[in-house]
């Protein structure tokens, strides 16, 4: 009992590294500008189809995805960090000026920030299991993330815990962080994806 529940620790342990260890591969291999969209478009795909089985995580299959995802990992990552840009640069301006009107400007900002982050979450992780036209997956994404408000919580604290378990221990930043994220968001979205499923069908 106890040897099998170390085991199952051990590979997922495991797995996470190795998407970990895949997304700074190929974020070194686009230049890390150009990188960082399809590595993540990596790890995410591998996860959504592999899930633990890491014997089927391969260094071939990630670089196949890699190429493959390269110019539509890019228009997903770029876009999302330009938007994010963007109402950063806002919140910024609106956080010098007091007055209740731009508190809530700054709440709303700061809310539009982690709904852009949970819509280009869902963004990967539709993207890994349908084949769909970008602006179809945008669309499916934002919805989503209006859509089901748990999921949506879920997303946002599960990965606030990860980066602040990061920050205390920056170890993980090489090791864990992504790939934790990716598998924390697709547990986390499991019911809303599944009723997904059943009105496609």
């Amino acid at each position: 009992m106890l040897g099998t529940v170390l085991e199952n620790l051990f590979i997922r342990v495991w797995v996470i590294m190795k998407l970990n260890f895949f997304f700074w591969l190929y974020t070194l291999a686009g230049g890390i500008v150009l990188g960082i969209g399809p590595a993540l478009k990596v790890v995410s795909e591998l996860f959504i189809k592999y899930e633990f089985d890491y014997r089927e995580i391969t260094l071939k299959e990630s670089w196949l995805l890699f190429k493959n995802n390269f110019k539509r990992g890019n228009i997903l990552f770029l876009l999302t960090v330009g938007m994010a840009a963007f109402l950063a640069y806002n919140l910024f301006l609106a956080l010098q000026i007091k007055g209740l009107l731009f508190l809530v400007i700054d709440f709303m900002l700061i809310f539009v920030l982690l709904y852009l982050f949970s819509s280009f979450m869902y963004a990967l992780i539709f993207d890994g299991s349908y084949e769909m036209t970008l602006p179809q997956l945008f669309r499916l994404s934002f919805s989503s993330s209006l859509s089901n408000f748990p999921s949506f919580l879920k997303m946002i604290i599960g990965s606030a815990v990860v980066l602040g378990i990061t920050w205390k221990y920056k170890g993980l930043i090489l090791f864990g962080t992504i790939g934790m994220l990716v598998i924390w968001n697709f547990i986390a979205t499991k019911n809303w994806r599944i009723k997904i499923e059943e009105r496609i069908k």
